[in-house]
This record gives structure tokens, C-alpha cells and sequence, in this order.
């Protein structure tokens, strides 16, 4: 398991603001701090719970996702 980046919602713009469309969302990019930060603003239509679209997060990666499941 490897730390992936820290995903801090916001409804303010921000710096380095990078468009993903198709996920309905802006970011910035996280490996361009030392802390891995991601800062996340949703579209207004962003189809995602609320949840999602307002508490922060830690991301992991994995090599097998069904191995770390279990």
C-alpha cells in the first residue's frame, strides 16, 4: 500500500486549477507539493454524495485492490 494524496474539497477556486470534465470536477496536482494535497472543487452537477464532495480524504494505491480488501 502506498500513500496516494490528502483530497481537501472546496467550493473556492485555487492556483493550478486543472479541469477533468468528464469526472465534473477541478484539482490541482498533488505531486507538485511535498505533502501530496490535492485540493477538489466540484461542479455544481458533479454526480457525487455529499460526503464525498465536502470531507476530506487520504488515498492509497494498491497492487491488487481485491488482496487489500480482504
Amino acid at each position: 500500500m502506498r500513500f496516494n494524496h490528502i483530497g481537501i474539497p472546496t467550493t473556492e477556486s485555487f492556483d493550478g486549477e486543472i479541469p477533468l470534465p468528464d469526472l465534473k470536477i477541478k484539482v490541482n496536482d498533488h505531486l507538485d507539493n511535498p505533502f501530496g494535497i490535492q485540493w477538489q472543487r466540484y461542479w455544481d452537477d458533479a454526480p457525487y454524495p455529499e460526503l464525498v464532495k465536502t470531507v476530506p480524504h487520504v488515498a492509497f494505491e494498491v497492487d491488487d485492490l481485491n488482496e487489500a480488501l480482504r
